[in-house]
């Protein structure tokens, strides 16, 4: 999975590195079910509103087929990219979930 991450009106920080990897390896646990040879790509855009103490993150998860989008805005940098990063990982569960009844009807018939 390729993984692509920027920031605008912000710094990059070991701290904010970290606290990504985390929600990375999340979703990542959650694709192997796609066969490797799938090309599955996260972009992650972080931005801070210059003229307030607010910050939006925007994470897209491009699947074979599929794309899926979250974005969050909250005071805390942190607090948005966790709940991005949460958002994302309910629609891929929930994609998964389509993914596997719609194999297991193709199977049975």
């Amino acid at each position: 999975m390729r993984v692509d991450v920027s920031f605008k009106n912000m710094e990059k920080s070991e701290y904010l590195e970290d606290i990504i990897s985390k929600d990375v390896e999340k979703i990542k646990k959650r694709i192997r079910m796609f066969k490797s040879e799938d090309p599955v790509h996260l972009s992650l855009h972080l931005e801070k509103n210059p003229h307030k103490e607010q910050y939006s993150v925007a994470v897209n998860l491009y699947l074979p087929r599929k794309v899926l989008k979250a974005e969050e805005k909250y005071e805390s940098v942190v607090l948005a990219i966790n709940k991005s990063f949460l958002a994302l990982i309910k629609q891929l569960d929930k994609h998964k979930a389509l993914l596997e009844r719609h194999l297991r009807k193709k199977s049975k018939a």
